[in-house]
């Protein structure tokens, strides 16, 4: 779910909306989650955009938790930059299951040159991650890289930052720069090669097993069909063979279906995709 596309970052390889569309309003965005939580849907990320921009996230991210015709509630993940002030964090981590958390890399100038925006944005992740594993224990903690040309030195050492094992994530996700919108317009300087990529991988696994985390790996060649986003005008995006695809409104989609996912997304794909990267245990 990508309500919002505005961001207080100018990321050069994000793949979210374009920052200068219109936010989903607030009603409708809380009619998206009662469609999801009654439709029977497992999990739901909410990104964008920075979702923490939205004043109503709270009340969304509460929303989501309820329970739905079946009794049962999704588990709520929110991926943000962790800009976001603690007291505002406060108001919406009691209703999340997972927080999704970035950092690029361990050298300062590398990772400064892709989260860009903001200057002391790697001392406030930390200190977020930091908070949430002192204070809020039952969210658990995605770590997520994007494996750029300007990283390819530091991203396999970015657990390194986190000196104390207590604060280290529960997932550390190493991503393949996906080539959709901001990362489509840079990615003749910014994309490395399948080979390049998996080097850094290599890299990352022994990393990771060194520290004791679980590693997942997101590689362009096997987004088709694992992915189903919900985009600020209340648009379904898919994704097959020739990037993210805009196939109608999210109710009209709905109606005509009566809860079916769309091709080409896969449903055992899409739910290996988010429980891989979101485990319940």
């Amino acid at each position: 779910m990508r309500p919002i596309g505005r961001c207080n970052l100018s990321c050069p390889f994000c793949f979210g909306p374009r920052h200068e569309v219109p936010s989903m309003p607030r009603g409708v965005a809380l009619k998206v989650a009662a469609a999801l939580r009654d439709g029977g849907v497992r999990g739901v990320v909410i990104s964008g955009g920075e979702p923490t921009l939205l004043p109503y996230l709270p009340e969304l991210a509460a929303a989501l938790r309820e329970p739905g015709e079946d009794g049962s509630a999704p588990r709520v993940v929110l991926s943000t930059n962790g800009l976001a002030p603690m007291r505002t964090m406060e108001r919406i981590l009691p209703s999340l299951s997972w927080i999704a958390l970035p950092l690029e890399s361990a050298d300062a100038d590398e990772h400064r040159a892709l989260r860009t925006g903001v200057a002391p944005h790697r001392d406030k992740m930390l200190a977020l991650l930091e908070a949430v594993r002192t204070n809020h224990q039952h969210v658990k903690v995605k770590l997520g890289t994007v494996v750029t040309r300007l990283n390819v030195g530091g991203a396999p050492d970015v657990l390194n930052l986190i000196e104390d094992d207590a604060f280290l994530p529960d997932v550390w996700k190493v991503y393949q720069m996906s080539e959709t919108n901001y990362g489509a317009d840079n990615r003749d300087w910014l994309a490395i090669g399948d080979d390049e990529f998996e080097d850094i991988v290599d890299r990352c696994e022994m990393a990771a097993e060194k520290r004791g985390v679980t590693l997942r790996v997101y590689r362009n060649r096997t987004r088709t069909g694992s992915y189903f986003f919900i985009d600020p005008d209340c648009e379904v995006v898919v994704v097959d063979e020739g990037g993210e695809r805009r196939i109608g409104n999210f109710f009209e989609r709905l109606a005509e279906s009566f809860g079916e996912l769309p091709p080409p997304v896969e449903g055992t794909r899409n739910v290996e995709n988010f429980t891989g990267t979101y485990p319940d245990a």
